[in-house]
């Protein structure tokens, strides 16, 4: 579904992908067969749409606010929306650009990248690990909470002690679905350096002092898919993740190398190479 399709009943899509997958001998069978499983279909979908916003998930359709039977692109901006809405989806609605910008950004690329992202949500001075030998982390940063915990006390007290570690994994993959060794490499390689064991010694990552209490946030990013079994462990774990879809929309909702509102593909590259020293 283009995800600024404007609604149309659940019956229709459906006949539609009955006929598209040769489901049925004509859009007449595609029809009726479409009108006897709508109330199936739509149940599965409220149940995949709550399921992905769990997480904060892209979902390409969502229901029509008036009318629950009908299904619209995410970024279809409806006549009633708020303005702050409409103007999400707007941003939103760049989403495929962004999509297939991450695909054509080299490994390295979408290493630094990750670095940027650091840097939206807060983090002080996210760095880049050395890019050969990294010994399974690709990024990491220290976001304070100082600021954001009683940030009117002229005297600070225990909010001097509060920050978080966000350490992660980048992966760059085209058609590649993400399997659950990549996450346990990833847990494996922070729980390795909170001990201090490195391969190559500890100098290589300069400031990343791993207490053994230190609270750490386990950051996995991928260009590619997670599989089923990706996202069950994700969800258990407490490793926090985000797919290629999810990095588009993150990107996409920050209008990142957005030029009068227009997604420049140089300015987005060159956002990206601030963050590959």
């Amino acid at each position: 579904m283009d995800i600024e399709a404007g609604p149309r009943p659940a019956v229709e899509w459906l006949t539609e992908i009955g006929v598209a997958q040769g489901w049925t001998s004509g859009k007449e069978e595609a029809r009726e067969w479409a009108e006897r499983i709508e109330q199936r279909f739509l149940e599965a979908l409220r149940q995949e749409l709550n399921e992905l916003t769990k997480l904060g998930r892209f979902a390409p359709f969502a229901f029509n606010s008036s009318s629950d039977y009908m299904l619209q692109g995410c970024a279809f901006a409806e006549p009633n929306d708020l303005d702050e809405v409409k103007e999400a989806k707007a941003r939103r609605a760049r989403f495929s650009e962004y999509g297939q910008a991450l695909q054509q950004l080299s490994a390295t690329d979408f290493e630094a990248l990750c670095v940027g992202i650091l840097a939206l949500v807060g983090v002080d001075s996210p760095r880049l690990t050395p890019t050969s030998g990294d010994e399974g982390i690709d990024f990491y940063g220290r976001f304070p909470l100082e600021d954001r915990v009683f940030p009117q006390d002229i005297y600070p007290t225990i909010q001097k002690q509060l920050a978080v570690w966000m350490i992660g994994q980048a992966k760059r993959y085209q058609a590649t679905r993400v399997s659950t060794p990549d996450i346990r490499e990833l847990v494996g390689s922070i729980e390795l350096a909170r001990s201090g064991a490195y391969g190559d010694g500890p100098e290589k990552y300069g400031d990343l002092e791993l207490r053994a209490c230190d609270p750490v946030f386990y950051l996995f990013f991928t260009t590619g898919r997670l599989s089923a079994n990706s996202w069950r462990l994700l969800r258990r774990s407490g490793v926090v993740a985000m797919d290629g879809q999810m990095v588009a929309s993150f990107l996409a909702d920050r209008e990142i190398g957005v030029v009068s509102g227009e997604f420049d593909g140089a300015k987005f590259k060159q956002w990206v190479g601030k963050y590959q020293t």
